[in-house]
């Protein structure tokens, strides 16, 4: 379906419904970003993955969040969507500090547009609502975590852009371990081993020595891993967090890896295990 939000922009959003019949307290829900990109495997996912097909996920609804036409991935409105805030000089990006850095606003958005529509046409566990993203959208995802914790119960963020305006989202990670929240957020961080250095075989590539560079600054896998670790000193352990580094893939590679685990994380098992 189409939804333009009370800013006047349109996002097409995508649904995919279980086939099963609600539990008692209705479907928990998970919110997926570059819906264009991932809708279709999503809905694959949902179909094969469930128990009638033989898999383990608990029948859920999945939400991808999308952008009217074609484009699998809309770079200015997920640059502007999905950053929390604006580009800094020098920071390692052609994007400029105009056209980045509306997070809050897109929160809004699914928080007092989007979820109030979808509770209102479906049965949904309010209380079982998590949110996934990769890249830019691994970004968001820890920006929401950090700044409104309370408005998912899990979240999946994959190759977060950590990196993103001189690696602003520490400050708010430094924030969220000094107050952490009392609703005891599940986090998953996924990352491809191949995402601080090249893989072998793009090391022919023209572009090979400056690319290596980018990424050798970005520390995407060391950041992640401080990250981790960061929020699991928390006293007390208020927040189940995981992290996995995903073999031989890239940063491109690891997105469709990362949304299978994400969905095992939500709606797995292990999703319904205590932690330790």
């Amino acid at each position: 379906m189409q939804l333009t939000s009370k800013a006047g922009l349109p996002y097409r959003i995508f649904i995919a419904l279980p086939t099963e019949p609600p539990p008692r307290g209705g479907y928990p829900v998970l919110y997926v970003l570059d819906g264009n990109a991932v809708a279709g495997t999503l809905s694959d996912l949902s179909r094969t993955q469930g128990g009638a097909m033989g898999g383990l996920l608990e029948p859920a609804i999945l939400v991808a969040i999308g952008y009217p036409g074609d484009l699998a991935i809309n770079m200015r409105r997920r640059a502007r969507d999905l950053t929390p805030v604006p580009a800094t000089a020098g920071s390692g990006t052609y994007l400029k500090a105009e056209d980045t850095g509306a997070a809050d606003a897109f929160l809004a958005f699914i928080e007092d547009e989007l979820k109030p529509a979808l509770t209102a046409s479906f049965p949904i566990d309010t209380a079982r609502q998590g949110l996934m993203g990769h890249s830019f959208g691994g970004l968001f995802t820890l920006h929401v975590l950090f700044t409104r914790p309370q408005a998912f119960s899990t979240y999946i963020a994959a190759s977060p852009s950590i990196w993103w305006a001189d690696g602003a989202i520490l400050k708010e990670a430094a924030a969220f371990c000094a107050h952490p929240p009392q609703n005891h957020p599940r986090l998953l961080l996924t990352v491809g081993a191949y995402e601080q250095e090249l893989h072998p075989a793009l090391r022919a590539a023209p572009d090979a020595p400056a690319r290596a560079r980018r990424m050798a600054a970005r520390r995407m896998v060391d950041a992640a891993r401080e990250l981790e670790a960061r929020i699991a000193a928390i006293p007390g352990r208020p927040v189940e967090v995981q992290l996995e580094v995903l073999p031989g893939q890239t940063h491109g590679s690891a997105a469709p890896y990362a949304l299978l685990r994400g969905l095992q994380f939500f709606l797995g098992p292990e999703s319904r295990e205590k932690p330790l």
